[in-house]
């Protein structure tokens, strides 16, 4: 009798020593959390009330910054694309701009420099004679025009009169005794300025029978000479076109 009943107090001893141990860890934990909670409140000034919904909220914040890193990701793409359509673009336009730069060249509106020829034409000094006709001693634009015309013909680049760019549109007119060319009144001594080769252009213009010649046959002083470096300025007059238009295809705009 008193064997089992010291086996029953020892068998009952061990469920009271569980027990207080499973009552010891749960106090443990309790303590962890109070002291957890009580850290926060002292810290972060948040009641215990509310960390559920703070760990809600830092859920969701934490899915729309995964949303936004997405959207950047995306926006990064995009950015690539633009900046290689930008360079392209970029790379058109400066093609753009040189075909451009070499059609305002071939036009005449943008001043050119290079080797050519300088000639200056003057009036014939030679006394008038009774009877004689006045307009055989002065210089027409005929006769510039000759000139001009033997610089083109032998490959002439870029040529001036007087600094006035001469162009397809360049009207060069008798006026008295002066000469109008691009509207700008000019008299002599008139200097025709001419980029090209200047060995080639003054060979041509020496040739027997040229414009050149027989301006000196008739003697009017005309003087020639090579140069390595000359410049024949942009044109300068109008060029807005009044009535002409383009020619467009049927149906196009």
């Amino acid at each position: 009798m008193t064997v089992a009943h010291s086996l029953s107090h020892l068998h009952l001893s061990r469920w009271q020593i569980i027990l207080a141990a499973a009552l010891m860890v749960g106090g443990f934990v309790v303590a962890t959390q109070i002291r957890t909670e009580q850290a926060i409140r002292e810290h972060l000034h948040v009641p215990s009330t509310r960390l559920s919904e703070l760990a809600i909220l830092l859920q969701k914040q934490e899915r729309y910054r995964a949303s936004l890193e997405v959207e950047l990701g995306a926006l990064r793409t995009q950015l690539a694309v633009l900046a290689r359509e930008a360079a392209a673009g970029q790379s058109s336009l400066a093609r753009l701009n040189r075909e451009l730069r070499t059609l305002r060249t071939q036009a005449g509106f943008v001043a050119l420099e290079g080797p050519g020829v300088l000639i200056e034409m003057r009036d014939s000094p030679r006394p008038i004679q009774p009877g004689d006709d006045p307009n055989k001693t002065i210089l027409h634009y005929t006769d510039i025009h000759a000139v001009m015309n033997d610089l083109w013909a032998v490959g002439a680049e870029a040529i001036a009169l007087n600094g006035e760019r001469i162009m397809t549109r360049t009207g060069i007119n008798c006026v008295g005794t002066t000469i109008l060319c691009n509207t700008k009144r000019i008299a002599p001594p008139f200097t025709i300025t001419a980029i090209g080769d200047p060995a080639g252009l003054l060979d041509y213009l020496n040739r027997p029978g040229s414009p050149v010649e027989i301006l000196k046959a008739f003697e009017f002083p005309v003087r020639m000479q090579a140069v390595q470096h000359v410049t024949v300025p942009a044109y300068r007059g109008v060029s807005r076109f009044s009535i002409a238009r383009p020619v467009t295809k049927a149906g196009a705009p």
